[in-house]
C-alpha cells in the first residue's frame, strides 16, 4: 500500500475581522478545545488510574481495627498460654481492642497478574480510541470547511449572474424606452432575478448553518468565520491494494486488542478454580479493668471454593462467548472498511469525471450564451432563449466548482478511512 502522509504544524492564530482563518487554524483550535476529544483524553487518564489500582493489589493492604465489647460478666481479657497461673488471669466486663494488620496475597490463581495485563491493554485501547476520535473530528471539520468553500464559490457565481441580469435589465429598459423591445421582456428578467435572489439566500443560509456546525466541532463559539481562506486542491491521493494493507490501522488494531483482553478474561475465569492464599500479620492491644495486653500473630490463610452452584462455570462460558464474538467483529470491521475504501475511490473517480464534464459544459454554455445574446439583440430570437442560455452558463459554472470540492471531500473521506488525520 502506498499512502501519502502529510504532517501539518499550525500555530494558534488569534482571528480578527481583518484576517482570514485557515483550515489548519480551526483544526488546531479543535485539538485544544473539542469537548469530545477532551473526554477521550480523560478516559486515558482514568484508565491509567485503574491500572495503578490493580497493580497496588499485589502489595496487599494495611488495616487499622478496633472494637468495644460489653459482656454479662467478666471475660478473660486475652488468650491464655501454658503454664496457666490462675492469679494472673485478668477478666473484664468492658473490653477494648485496637490494632493494626497487614494482609498480602501470596497466590490468587494469577488473577492479579491477569488483571494488570488487562488494565494495560485497556489503556492501549483508550489511546487508540483517542486517535480515532481525533481522526474523525478533523475529517468532519475538513468536510464542513470544504462544503462552505464550495457554497461560497457557488454563491459568487450566482451573484455574478445576478449582476449580469441587473445590467441586462438596464439595457432592455433603455431599448423599451426606444421602442426596440417589448415591455414584457423586463418582466421576464425580473422573474429570473427573483429566482437568483432566492438561490443566493438559500446558499447563504446553508453557509451559516455549516459555520455553526464548524464552531461546535472546534469547541469555540466565538471564532470569527466571516472570512475563511481557500485551500490548495489535492493532486494525489492514497492508493489501497489489499486487505493486508489495512491491518495496521487502529480500527483493526483495537479489535485485536479487544481479542487479547477477551483471552485474558478467559484465563482469569479459569483462575477461579485455584485456591486463594493470603499472608496476614497483626498486632493488637486488649484493654479492660485498667489492664492491657499486647498481642501479635502471623497467619497463612487458604480459601478454596468447593462448590459454587455453577458460578465459575458460567463465568468461564460468558467470557469464552464474548471472545468468539470479538473475533467475528474483527472480520466484519475489516470487510466493511475495505468496502468503504473502494467506495471512496469510486467517489473520487466520479468527481474527476464530473469535473471534466463540467469544464466542457461551462465552455459550451458560454458559447451558447454569446450566440443567443447576439440573436436576441438582432431580434431573431426570443428573450427566453437568451435568459435560459445565460442561466445555464452560471449553473454550469456553479456545478463545476461543486465538482471540484466534491473531489476534495471524497479524498478527505479516503484519508479519514486510512486514518491519516490522526497524525495532524
Amino acid at each position: 500500500m502506498s499512502i501519502i502522509k502529510k504532517s501539518f504544524i499550525a500555530g494558534f492564530i488569534f482571528v480578527s475581522f481583518a484576517n482570514a482563518i485557515t483550515l489548519q487554524d480551526i483544526i488546531q483550535i479543535a485539538k485544544e478545545n473539542n469537548p469530545v476529544l477532551k473526554q477521550r483524553y480523560i478516559d486515558i487518564k482514568i484508565q491509567e488510574s485503574v491500572e495503578k489500582q490493580v497493580k497496588a493489589k499485589k502489595f496487599g493492604e494495611v488495616d487499622v481495627f478496633g472494637s468495644y465489647n460489653r459482656y454479662e460478666g467478666s471475660r478473660v481479657l486475652y488468650p491464655m498460654s501454658t503454664p496457666i497461673d490462675p492469679k494472673s488471669i485478668v477478666g473484664a466486663k468492658n473490653q477494648f481492642i485496637t490494632g493494626i494488620s497487614y494482609t498480602v496475597p501470596i497466590f490468587t490463581g494469577f488473577q492479579i497478574e491477569k488483571s494488570i495485563e488487562i488494565a494495560d491493554l485497556e489503556k492501549t485501547l483508550k489511546e487508540s480510541q483517542y486517535k480515532l476520535t481525533k481522526n474523525e473530528i478533523i475529517y468532519n471539520i475538513k468536510t464542513i470547511y470544504i462544503k462552505i468553500l464550495s457554497l461560497k464559490k457557488q454563491e459568487e457565481a450566482f451573484k455574478t449572474y445576478k449582476e449580469s441580469l441587473q445590467e441586462l435589465y438596464k439595457n432592455i429598459n433603455e431599448m423599451v424606452k426606444l421602442g426596440k423591445k417589448p415591455e414584457i421582456d423586463l418582466l421576464k428578467v425580473q422573474y429570473d432575478l427573483e429566482n437568483v435572489e432566492a438561490t443566493i439566500k438559500k446558499i447563504e443560509n446553508n453557509i451559516d448553518s455549516l459555520k455553526e456546525a464548524l464552531k461546535s466541532l472546534a469547541g469555540r463559539e466565538e471564532i470569527d468565520l466571516s472570512n475563511i481562506e481557500d485551500i490548495n486542491l489535492t493532486k494525489d491521493y492514497p492508493e489501497v491494494e489489499s486487505l493486508e494493507a489495512i491491518k495496521s490501522l487502529d480500527a483493526i488494531q483495537q479489535i485485536l486488542i479487544k481479542e487479547k483482553i477477551g483471552e485474558k478474561k478467559v484465563q482469569t475465569a479459569k483462575s477461579d478454580y485455584y485456591p486463594q492464599v493470603f499472608l496476614q500479620a497483626s498486632a493488637q492491644r486488649n484493654m479492660g479493668n485498667g489492664e492491657y495486653k499486647d498481642l501479635w500473630q502471623l497467619s497463612l490463610n487458604v480459601k478454596y471454593d468447593i462448590f459454587d452452584f455453577g458460578r465459575r462455570k458460567y463465568s468461564y462460558i460468558e467470557n469464552k462467548l464474548n471472545l468468539s464474538k470479538t473475533k467475528q467483529e474483527e472480520r466484519s470491521v475489516a470487510l466493511s472498511l475495505i468496502s468503504k475504501i473502494k467506495d471512496a475511490l469510486n467517489q473520487i473517480k466520479t468527481a474527476e469525471a464530473q469535473i471534466k464534464a463540467r469544464e466542457k459544459q461551462v465552455s459550451f454554455a458560454k458559447e451558447l450564451e454569446s450566440t443567443e445574446k447576439a440573436k436576441y439583440e438582432e431580434g431573431v430570437s426570443d428573450l427566453y432563449d437568451y435568459l435560459y442560455a445565460k442561466s445555464q452558463f452560471y449553473i454550469a459554472k456553479s456545478s463545476y466548482y461543486e465538482a471540484l470540492y466534491d473531489r476534495e471531500t471524497a479524498i478527505s473521506y479516503l484519508k479519514y478511512l486510512l486514518e491519516e488525520f490522526k497524525y495532524e
